[in-house]
């Protein structure tokens, strides 16, 4: 053909459906049997899976703790500290639990916990999870005083608290060398920290729930306020 073009680079859509009429006659049909062109990168399957998104296609506990490690709108470096951390978690070893401190019921045994480092992460932020926060009303026990009224917290609300203690206690870590990944270094080591036991997340959390606890008759206290005379 001119030009050195090959049939291939010619083919038109009167081509392909004459194509696709002599298909189906070598298959036993008729010629005037509908076409099948096909598509180029195939039609997505329905319904569509919660990544094919392009703005959830992340695991939204992995979003979340990118977001919070982001500084400065930096969401580059961020999410090279977050590939770190989870290389980190693929890469460390199997962490050793404390029975004291239990994780979340049907957690993997330890040993599988490196295999998957999304779960890994994912665990060892909802076992210390608070159930609550304890919000200080001004001069609702009398005489100027505070009162603790527990407040419960919905799911990413609970994780986003974790997240904080765990950054909150990296920050206050030793790094142990020089680079741009010693912050995501230490946030790791944190999240180890936690699946073992060892950290100090696990005391503030302790104290928010006994806080909660001691104070669960003043629940009631915002009700009463927003109830109507009648």
């Amino acid at each position: 053909m001119d030009g050195g073009k090959s049939a291939v680079d010619s083919t038109t859509f009167s081509n392909l459906m004459a194509l696709g009429q002599m298909q189906n006659i070598a298959e036993g049909g008729h010629g005037t049997d509908p076409v099948d062109i096909g598509h180029k990168y195939g039609i997505p399957e329905l319904p569509l899976p919660p990544n094919a998104n392009l703005h959830h296609r992340y695991d939204p506990v992995v979003e979340q703790v990118t977001n919070l490690l982001m500084r400065h709108g930096k969401l580059s470096v961020a999410q090279r500290n977050m590939a770190y951390i989870l290389n980190h978690l693929r890469t460390a070893p199997p962490p050793t639990p404390n029975p004291a401190r239990p994780l979340l019921p049907g957690a993997p045994p330890p040993s599988q916990l490196p295999l998957n480092p999304i779960g890994y992460l994912t665990l060892a932020i909802d076992s210390i999870a608070p159930l609550l926060r304890i919000r200080s009303q001004k001069g609702a026990a009398g005489g100027g005083n505070a009162l603790q009224i527990p407040v419960p917290l919905g799911l990413r609300q609970r994780r986003r608290t974790a997240i904080q203690w765990i950054l909150d206690a990296s920050s206050k870590k030793r790094s142990r060398g020089s680079g741009k990944g010693q912050f995501a270094q230490r946030v790791a080591d944190e999240i180890i920290s936690v699946v073992e036991g060892k950290s100090n997340v696990w005391e503030r959390r302790q104290i928010v729930h006994k806080t909660g606890t001691s104070s669960r008759a003043n629940v009631s206290y915002g009700q009463k306020r927003r109830r109507l005379p009648t």
